[in-house]
């Protein structure tokens, strides 16, 4: 091997190591937002779920002619969402003209995004419902 090569050989020593590095840090990083955005995903679901449900038991309480009233369907609202574990402060409910809208705040604990500062996701869904009567 001549001089030229084996200073090549030398110079290049240790660059392997570097882009493994790399490697393993981007597969981390790729890693924890696929395992925090399922976590967001699943937390939107499950908020757009309980509001719907909500906003589909308040309605449910009006009368054909006579559709629920805004006290009735924020109770009904309240107490669908508290029983599915929503605290009463990340719900609001509000009723227009027999259409009740529900709207549902839900944190989650992020796992991965933590270490960067970020530690909680919050999401926001909205529920809509209206007694619909055929005769």
């Amino acid at each position: 091997m001549s001089a030229r090569a084996e200073r090549e050989v030398k110079r290049d020593r240790g660059s392997l190591a570097i882009a493994m590095m790399f490697l393993v840090i981007i597969t981390l990083v790729g890693g924890g937002m696929l395992v925090d955005g399922g976590r967001v995903l699943a937390a939107r679901q499950h908020a757009f779920n309980i509001a719907q449900g909500a906003a589909r038991s308040a309605a449910a309480l009006g009368a054909p002619m006579a559709p629920v009233d805004a006290a009735t369907a924020r109770r009904a609202a309240m107490s669908y969402a508290q029983r599915a574990g929503i605290a009463a402060s990340d719900v609001s409910v509000s009723t227009v003209r027999g259409v009740v809208t529900v709207t549902v705040v839900e944190r989650r604990s992020a796992v991965f995004t933590a270490l960067v500062g970020k530690a909680t996701f919050t999401v926001r869904a909205v529920g809509v419902a209206e007694l619909v009567w055929r005769p």
